[in-house]
């Protein structure tokens, strides 16, 4: 996962004895859980409302051409409002996830989050999950000492972040890499250990209390695996590059995108709406799917890349699904990396399937997955054990070492790119380098 940012780091000294802060951290896990839970369900009943219930009313069967070019036109231009509201939106997805938006930005950012979320623009929810708690947890704490506030805001950020893979496991692992890099104090480890434990307790209940719901962490519809084979690995090993090299081309395309919007920021963001506009109804029209298969972060569409095919179907969906998430990570739009990624890695894992009929599709996309958010996100033990959380219940399990392999292909693969940026570009590597 990207680093924090530097303003909500928080140095050894200035944290609460180990005891209070373990104390402190339960109420702001609870507090993260509710303020997710919120979130969670206005952006699934608004998709719902805007994709589902607006062309049923206009008498459609599914979007026409001129909705799915209307719609994210209008998430671009609540993108380009919030851009006039304190924090203009603050830092996007290319510079990371961050830890640091206050109540003073949270309006700007979480309208632009709205505007691309909602609309059908390629990012996830994660990082306005963790602008909920992290501007939640300041409000709260407002009045006290930066270092305190800013403890608060950690742990409302984490449990708010925990929400969407249903599972405290992923986010334990990418804290826990957090701190081996440095970029959280080790006194903060236990006591974020134990806000997730509460957050999972409050989204999945306990005794006779269901709790608030929790995000299902599945890629559903996976075959069983009951052991590894030699086609697996191999093929697993080259869908894992595969996965991680589309990965970092849509970043490179972020970046270079972020260029354009440097000097053309409405241009470059309204652009970017239509050419995802126009690749959703491409792929509809040549393909026969739905336009899910290009819009929104991914999960709505894995179930149906899941059924295709046809392999050059999947190859147009990919570089559809490439161009679209590049262009939202670097012109303006507000969201996560993750679940693009995610997406983009199961459709190289169709695609391997397609091209070697003896592999697991399972152990492909475990393969794939890891090696994905390794590159996106450089964090290689988080990536590993999300691909196989991904995958558990269709027993991911005996892919363990696929997910590991994967995972360390994608992360060389990011360290190489950053070492070459480094000597061609320094500026530009420095940037990536604190994302």
């Amino acid at each position: 996962m990207a680093t924090p940012a530097a303003s909500a780091q928080i140095a050894p000294e200035d944290l609460p004895s180990p005891i209070k802060a373990i104390v402190l951290a339960i109420p702001f896990a609870l507090l993260g859980s509710i303020i997710a839970t919120i979130f969670l369900f206005l952006e699934d009943h608004l998709i719902t409302a805007v994709w589902k219930d607006l062309p049923k009313a206009l008498g459609m069967t599914e979007p026409a051409w001129w909705l799915v070019v209307l719609l994210p036109l209008i998430g671009a231009s609540l993108v380009m409002i919030a851009w006039r509201l304190p924090g203009k939106t603050a830092l996007g997805p290319l510079e990371g996830l961050h830890f640091d938006v206050t109540p003073a930005v949270f309006g700007s950012v979480i309208l632009a989050a709205f505007g691309t979320l909602i609309f059908g623009l390629v990012l996830g929810p994660e990082a306005p999950l963790l602008a909920c708690g992290t501007a939640a947890g300041a409000f709260v704490l407002r009045r006290q000492p930066d270092p305190v506030m800013k403890f608060g805001m950690l742990m409302t950020a984490l449990a708010a972040i925990a929400a969407i893979f249903g599972s405290p496991i992923v986010v334990v692992l990418m804290l826990a890499e957090f701190t081996a890099l440095g970029r959280i104090p080790a006194a903060a480890l236990m006591p974020g250990f134990v806000a997730l434990g509460v957050a999972y307790i409050a989204e999945t209940g306990v005794g006779g209390w269901s709790g608030l719901g929790s995000s299902s962490l599945a890629v559903p519809g996976l075959p069983e695996l009951t052991s590894t084979s030699v086609t697996d690995i191999l093929v697993g090993l080259a869908v894992a590059l595969v996965a991680a090299i589309v990965t970092l081309i849509a970043r490179k395309f972020g970046e270079r995108v972020a260029l354009m919007a440097r000097s053309h920021p409405p241009v470059v963001l309204i652009g970017v709406a239509l050419i995802t506009s126009a690749l959703a109804i491409a792929v509809r029209e040549i393909t026969g799917g739905s336009v899910n298969l290009v819009l929104f972060s991914g999960q709505l569409g894995t179930p149906e890349m899941l059924t295709e095919t046809s392999l050059g179907a999947v190859a147009l969906i990919i570089v559809a699904k490439l161009v679209a998430y590049g262009g939202a990570l670097g012109a303006g739009y507000r969201g996560g990396p993750i679940f693009p990624a995610v997406f983009l890695a199961v459709g190289v894992a169709v695609a391997g399937t397609l091209i070697f009929p003896s592999a697991s599709l399972t152990a492909l996309v475990v393969a794939g997955v890891a090696a994905a958010v390794a590159a996106a996100l450089r964090v290689p033990f988080t990536a590993a054990v999300l691909a196989l959380m991904l995958a558990t219940s269709a027993g991911a399990g005996h892919a363990a070492a696929l997910a590991i392999f994967g995972a360390t292909i994608g992360f060389l693969l990011r360290v190489a790119l950053d070492k070459w940026e480094l000597q061609h570009d320094p500026a530009e590597a420095l940037a990536a380098a604190q994302s």
